[in-house]
This record gives C-alpha cells, sequence and structure tokens, in this order.
C-alpha cells in the first residue's frame, strides 16, 4: 500500500467523516507515521530515521510504500484510525478500539514473525505498558 491508498482507507474507516477532516488531516502523517514505527520497531528493533536512504525512514510522499511485508500495511491504517477516532468524544473513542485491538494483533504478529526466525524474540512478553507515554 501507498502512503495515499493508507490515508484513503482512514478515511474509509472513519465513515468519511468530513466534519472533522480538517481536525486530523494536520496530524495524519504523524499519526501514519508513528504506527509505521510501532511496527518497524516490534519487526526489526529499530525507529524510524529521518534518512530518506535508510531502509526504514519516515514516510513522507503519497508514494511511499512502508518497508514492511504487505500484510502489516492495513495495521499502519488502523493505528491512524485509533488515534483520530481517540481525539474525539466518547462515543467516537468506542469506535476506535477495534481498530487499535486490530493494530494490536498485527503488532504481536510481527513481534512472532520475528521470534520465530532464531532472533529470540517472545511474543508473550509484554514490552512497554500502553497507558505511559513514550
Amino acid at each position: 500500500m501507498t502512503v495515499e491508498e493508507i490515508k484513503n482507507r482512514v478515511m474509509f474507516q472513519t465513515n468519511n467523516d468530513v466534519d472533522d477532516m480538517e481536525d486530523y488531516m494536520p496530524y495524519l502523517m504523524g499519526y501514519i507515521n508513528e504506527g509505521y514505527d510501532r511496527l518497524v520497531y516490534a519487526f526489526a528493533k529499530v525507529h524510524l530515521s529521518d534518512d530518506p536512504n535508510d531502509t526504514y525512514s519516515d514516510l513522507t510522499d503519497d508514494m511511499d510504500e512502508p518497508a514492511l511485508p504487505v500484510r502489516f500495511h492495513p495495521a499502519i491504517a488502523d493505528w491512524a484510525t485509533w488515534l483520530v477516532y481517540r481525539n474525539g468524544n466518547p462515543q467516537k473513542q468506542q469506535r476506535g478500539i477495534p481498530f487499535r485491538n486490530a493494530f494490536d494483533d498485527m503488532l504481536a504478529s510481527a513481534i512472532e514473525d520475528k521470534s520465530t526466525d532464531g532472533s529470540g524474540g517472545n511474543s508473550k512478553r509484554v514490552t512497554h505498558f500502553t497507558n505511559i507515554p513514550r
């Protein structure tokens, strides 16, 4: 998926909520890169780089594609959708929980993928508390 496709998926998952678009569009690339960074860290144990020549660098252009297996790309949109909903009223926050859960499932899958290659990862281990900001 390209960044443009990820953005379109976020729009679809938020029911094309045009009323809120002005509120979250300036932050959408940050939300996308945050989800991408979390998956990259689970998969490769590195954080995103500002250097576009690095394998895992920030997504900056609509035609950029995440350097992860394709099956992880929709999870980036799920994370961005969760963040869009998280900043809304309680009803919207409730709508965002399934997207957060879907992202967490893929995050666990990335950790499992890494553990099956002999790197010694453990998908049952909690790497951080989700309620404490990083």
